[in-house]
């Protein structure tokens, strides 16, 4: 696609307890007894954009806002975009479609009350946005948002749907049909290869990330980078996970800070919200 020619970073606005990973060992009615790690790593990554004049995407979820109302409005101020990441971070495919929208509607009420009183944006919870509930797509049309970045076609246990579109369509005809934008991948020996965050940024060496992303892009992808403000932090949470599976949520977390500054040196950005406005004005939807 023409359009794709510019990077876009996003931020998962959560904190470190609310990844799936760690849902045995902190479950939700902890959540508000453990220590809040948001403010240190969002700050960084705030800093870090304004260094660059890079404006990112921020999707944020309902339940952080509500306690740091504060730093949501920081994030505006900033000229950032916000969207929308659920309010109680669940697995989407595991609620009926009326528990989906009331949590979208909860998550957006809280936005509200921070001050955003315009979100386009939807990212479900760690891609749990599946074939079986695709459905879920038009709930969000209906309440209004303009894009989902909710889908991850690849091979993965929890979220994988490698069939999926690898390219960003439309729900439907007409100007206020939802846009669904993947998550980007390299298409490599029949296989999607994932690359542009969580576990696969943090392990993946810098020059083989920039090679990738510059296969993705020769392919028409824009890089849709995805990152959490408790990738940035130094704070290492001991919840007795075992070793596998601390290594899945925090392996590779020291090369963040350093990768992340190399990769806004080296690409322009935009928000996803231009970039879908961008690609609606273009027309060119495969």
């Amino acid at each position: 696609m023409a359009v794709a020619t510019q990077d876009i970073l996003t931020i998962d606005v959560e904190e470190w307890f609310h990844g799936h990973n760690y849902l045995e060992h902190v479950p939700p009615e902890q959540w508000d007894r453990e220590p809040s790690r948001l403010e240190g790593g969002l700050r960084r990554c705030l800093d870090l954009l304004a260094r660059h004049r890079i404006q990112a995407t921020f999707f944020v979820l309902g339940w952080t806002a509500e306690r740091h109302p504060d730093l949501i409005r920081e994030i505006v101020a900033q000229g950032h975009e916000i969207g929308c990441h659920s309010y109680a971070h669940p697995v989407v495919y595991e609620l009926s479609r009326e528990e989906f929208r009331a949590d979208c509607e909860r998550a957006l009420a809280a936005l509200a009350a921070a001050g955003v009183t315009s979100v386009g944006g939807y990212r479900a919870p760690s891609f749990t946005m599946t074939p079986p509930v695709h459905g879920y797509l038009e709930v969000l049309q209906d309440l209004g948002f303009v894009y989902d970045c909710s889908i991850f076609p690849i091979r993965h246990p929890r979220y994988g749907q490698p069939e999926s579109p690898r390219y960003p369509y439309r729900l439907g005809p007409g100007p206020s049909a939802l846009t669904v934008v993947p998550m980007p991948t390299w298409r490599l020996l029949g296989q999607n290869l994932p690359f542009a965050g969580g576990g696969y940024l943090r392990w993946l060496p810098l020059p083989v990330f920039n090679f990738i992303r510059a296969g993705a892009r020769r392919q028409g992808l824009p890089c849709v980078l995805y990152v959490h403000p408790w990738e940035l932090d130094d704070f290492r949470p001991e919840v007795g996970q075992g070793k596998l599976l601390s290594l899945r949520s925090q392996g590779g977390r020291q090369t963040m800070p350093r990768k992340l500054e190399a990769i806004l040196d080296s690409g322009s950005f935009e928000t996803l919200g231009a970039y879908v406005e961008r690609l609606g004005k273009a027309g060119n939807w495969r």
